[in-house]
Parts: structure tokens; C-alpha cells; sequence
């Protein structure tokens, strides 16, 4: 595979709002968007066709369960090949698999189309990382992944109430076609954004098992991130059974209060980490999202599981964009994409096992004792936080 000449140079000293910068931020939140409007509507797509809750789950769970099967794979992609291309990769099999949920109904057709979805969500999540972290100045990493990661939240804000919202007037089917056009969108965004990676020098390294699995210099960042999806994983499986549980007839308020401080913290805790340090933000974050999780055996009304809410949300909020950053500090630049994979392993590997072993404590113990213990899971990531060796800025 060869490496082909980048055209356009890195932005200059702390000048982050380029036209790159810019686009990127656009296709992100298209694609944020229309993902958030599909998953919250396509389960129900399913069941309305006389599948099961089961069959209903295994479509869903294809996306993240592929996605996690290659992300090994195309992190090394990222850094042999070029991020672009990948990215558009990425947006086109969004397009194409929102396409095929809208006009197919065989449970094995929805299912490929999922597992293409996976497929693009893999490349553009690890490539649209990797080409923010080239073109965001090292002095603003930190802020630029905050942005990069508010456009998810609007889109996880406002996608599943405007998909719910359309299906009164549209149908089901025809929401995919909506949101087969964001993807669309993003893709075109996308097209006119230029490589800002310098050249590779010498050949390209081929892809091997023991090297092309994880970054092993990322491994203390992907741990930080394991413990945070060992919080966030079963807050999201469980918690409006939970609320209703104590009687709160609405539990999407949890995520709203939830949503509301993400985007707030992730719009100053980035720059609170580029000046201060990663350390400065992380552990305060990790700290946050377990006291969120410690309030919970004690709510007992809305507001005060709202007021957890609000914890974990500034806690994740904070945490997770400097926890990127850091990523990316502790690698070279040709290590990026591997290392963002890595990354991303760490948290969805953490989201599962937290939704599956916490689940199981749940049955055996309870709700109080299982938040508790996600509590202690997240604070489990300071050992990452101590495991940290980052390399020298002008390998950055």
C-alpha cells in the first residue's frame, strides 16, 4: 500500500477554526444526527413487523459488535493508508445501510445492512478521530475533541425525539430515507476536506498480530476510558428501569439533565486540559462520574436522580475528551489511528462488560450495591492515570 503525498500542511501555532476544522464538525454532527434518529427508531421498525424484542436486539447489536470486531484492523489502516478516505468510506456505508433499513424488511437483509453500518462506523470513528487530532494544534487538542464530541451530544439530544416526533407524519420506513440523506450530507461535507498528515517515511510496516491489535503506549489511556464505560454501560441499560422502579414515570429527563451537562462541561473542560493537563481534568472527571453514581442508592425522586444526572454528566463530559487527547499524546503521529482504536476498545470493551457483569450483580444483589460498585469500577481508571508515560511534544 502506498502512501500518497499530502497537499496541505498543518494549521500554525493555536488557529483552530480552519475550514477543515469547520467541515469536520459539520459531517460530524449530520452523521450524530441521523445515527441517533436510526437507533432510537429501528428496533421498533423491526417489532412493527412481527419480530421479536430478541430478534429486534440482535439487529440492533450487530452495529456495535462489528464495529468492535474491526477496530483493530482499521485503526492500523488510519495511519498506513490516509484518514480521508476512510472517512468517506465511512459516510458512504451510512448512507448506503440507512437506504437498505428503509427498503427491505428480511431480518438477514437488516442485519447486513447493520453489520455495513459497523462496518462504516468503524472506519470513520477511528479515522475522523485521527484526522482531528492532525489538524486541532497539540495546545488545543483537548478543546477540539470537546467539540468534536458536542455535535454527538446534540445529535443524541435531539435525533430520537425528531425521529419520534416524524413518525407521526411520515411512517417508520420513511425516517430512513431522512436519515440516509444526513449521511449523504456528511459525506459530501467531507469530500473537499484535505489530508494534513505528513508523509510516512519508508515503507508502510504490514499489518501483524502482535502489533496490530492494540497501541501498547495508549493501553493506560484505553484502561481510563474500560473504567469510564464500566459507569456509563450500566446507567444506559438500566437506569429507566430503575427510575421506575422508585416511581418516576418519565426517565428521559435523566438523560436530559445528563445530555445538558455533557455539552456544557465539554465546552470548557477541553481548555481546561490543554492548559493545565490532561491529569487535571481526568481525575476530577473520574471522581464526578462516581459520586453521580453514588447518589443513586439515595434518589429516590426525579430530582435527585437528576441530580446524579448532572454528576455523571459533567464527570463523562469532562473525562472522556481529555482522556483522547491523552490518547493521542502518547503516541507519534503515525501512531494515531491504532492508537484512537485502542481507545475506542478500551470504552465499548468497558460499556459491555459493564451492562453484562453489572446486570449480573443486579439479579443477585441489587440496585444499590451495583451502583456502588460501578462506582468503584470508574475510579479504577486512576491506576491509568498513574500508568501514563507521554512521549516527547515533538513527536506530536
Amino acid at each position: 500500500m502506498e502512501i500518497v503525498e499530502q497537499s496541505e500542511a498543518p494549521p500554525k501555532a493555536d488557529h483552530l477554526f480552519t475550514t477543515a476544522f469547520i467541515l469536520v464538525m459539520g459531517a460530524n454532527l449530520a452523521n450524530a444526527m441521523g445515527a441517533q434518529m436510526a437507533s432510537a427508531i429501528l428496533p421498533v421498525y423491526v417489532v412493527s413487523h412481527g419480530r421479536t424484542e430478541f430478534q429486534a436486539g440482535l439487529v440492533t447489536g450487530m452495529l456495535a459488535f462489528t464495529a468492535l470486531l474491526l477496530r483493530p484492523f482499521v485503526g492500523w489502516l488510519a495511519d498506513a493508508w490516509r484518514r480521508r478516505p476512510m472517512i468517506l468510506i465511512g459516510t458512504g456505508c451510512y448512507t448506503a445501510a440507512n437506504l437498505i433499513y428503509g427498503v427491505v424488511r428480511s431480518l438477514p437483509l437488516l442485519m447486513f445492512g447493520r453489520v455495513l453500518h459497523g462496518f462504516g462506523l468503524s472506519n470513520y470513528s477511528t479515522a475522523s478521530s485521527a484526522f482531528l487530532a492532525d489538524i486541532a494544534p497539540p495546545v488545543r487538542r483537548a478543546e477540539a475533541m470537546g467539540y468534536y464530541a458536542v455535535m454527538m451530544d446534540i445529535g443524541l439530544l435531539g435525533g430520537p425525539a425528531l425521529a419520534f416526533f416524524l413518525v407521526k407524519y411520515t411512517g417508520l420506513q420513511h425516517i430512513f430515507f431522512l436519515t440516509a440523506a444526513l449521511a449523504g450530507v456528511a459525506f459530501v461535507i467531507s469530500i473537499p476536506v484535505q489530508e494534513h498528515r505528513a508523509p510516512r517515511p519508508g515503507p508502510v510496516p504490514r499489518w501483524q498480530l502482535k502489533t496490530g491489535i492494540v497501541s501498547k503506549p495508549a493501553l493506560p489511556a484505553a484502561w481510563i476510558a474500560f473504567c469510564m464505560g464500566m459507569g456509563v454501560g450500566p446507567v444506559v441499560a438500566f437506569i429507566a428501569i430503575f427510575a421506575r422502579q422508585k416511581g418516576v414515570d418519565n426517565p428521559g429527563f435523566f438523560f436530559t439533565a445528563q445530555a445538558v451537562a455533557l455539552m456544557l462541561s465539554r465546552t470548557f473542560s477541553g481548555r481546561l486540559s490543554d492548559r493545565h493537563g490532561r491529569t487535571f481534568v481526568i481525575v476530577p472527571g473520574l471522581f464526578s462520574m462516581a459520586i453521580g453514581l453514588l447518589l443513586l442508592p439515595f434518589a429516590h425522586t426525579l430530582l435527585q436522580l437528576m441530580l446524579s444526572a448532572v454528576f455523571l454528566g459533567i464527570g463523562f463530559g469532562s473525562g472522556q475528551p481529555a482522556t483522547m487527547a491523552l490518547t493521542v499524546d502518547l503516541v507519534s503521529q503515525d501512531e494515531r489511528g491504532m492508537a484512537i482504536s485502542t481507545y475506542f476498545l478500551g470504552f465499548d470493551t468497558g460499556i459491555s462488560t459493564g451492562s453484562f457483569a453489572l446486570g449480573a450483580i443486579i439479579t443477585a444483589f441489587g440496585f444499590s450495591v451495583t451502583w456502588i460498585v460501578a462506582a468503584g469500577c470508574v475510579l479504577f481508571g486512576l491506576l491509568g492515570v498513574v500508568m501514563q508515560k507521554p512521549q516527547p511534544e515533538s513527536k506530536n
